[in-house]
């Protein structure tokens, strides 16, 4: 192979590998959250989600295990059942199904994403060290250093505009990843947003952007450890 056809597929795959960090922290911190049902409890508890609905906190964990269960599982719609006031009742109704249906779709994408990120990260480095070239530490350091600094600036813009309007913000998410308005839910009388309110969702937001800054930041200064290990400045 020439070395400037070399030098451009190398530039290439090393490119891909910046821009997928960002896309790799994002998608594993959303699969953190996800099946997090520490992160559930806290919302109930701190929204008294059991005054609001009637259930006891021992049934919205058994609901936040279900949901969790649900996003990890082949059926295609949820149905959970819990005792009130003596009586069985179903605690989604069809709409609800509907789009909890639509948000399994979305938290699958999110595992493909992963997936995927992982094994494309994972075949950067893996062919760096098949090179065995001194060097692998400078180049594999640089790689993280830049994705992460392109997180840290990602997350930077979109926590502005969250901060700014989250309830726009918070709309527009739906609108982008909804094709339908099963999301439109009446806090009266529909559980699935009395167990979820707006409070909950703006509280994972900061905490789901301080994980992935955590993360960033963790990536960057792993890229500067690697790269100061390599014995070798030249270039590829």
């Amino acid at each position: 192979m020439k070395p400037d056809l070399k030098r451009f597929l190398f530039n290439t795959w090393k490119t891909l590998a910046v821009i997928i960090v960002p896309l790799l922290i994002l998608s594993l911190t959303l699969s953190v959250f996800i099946n997090c049902r520490w992160l559930y409890e806290q919302g109930f508890e701190k929204y008294e989600v059991c005054q609001q609905t009637g259930f006891t906190p021992a049934q919205l964990k058994t609901a936040a295990s279900a949901l969790i269960g649900y996003f990890n599982n082949s059926e295609e719609y949820i149905n959970l059942h819990l005792e009130k006031d003596g009586a069985d009742v179903q605690v989604f109704n069809e709409r609800e199904m509907l789009h909890l249906k639509d948000v399994k779709g979305l938290v699958r994408l999110n595992y493909l994403i992963l997936g995927i990120c992982l094994v494309l990260c994972g075949g950067f480095f893996l062919y760096l060290y098949l090179k065995k070239q001194p060097d692998f530490g400078k180049e594999g350091g640089m790689a993280l250093i830049q994705g992460g600094i392109f997180s840290l600036m990602l997350l930077g813009g979109i926590g502005l505009i969250a901060l700014l309007d989250f309830q726009s913000f918070f709309t527009r998410l739906h609108l982008l990843g909804f094709s339908n308005d099963f999301w439109l839910l009446d806090p009266t009388k529909d559980y699935l947003i009395m167990f979820f309110p707006k409070g909950f969702w703006a509280d994972s937001a900061v905490m789901l952007g301080i994980l992935a800054g955590v993360l960033a930041s963790g990536t960057t200064i792993c890229g500067r450890l690697l790269g100061k290990s390599s014995p070798s400045n030249q270039p590829v």
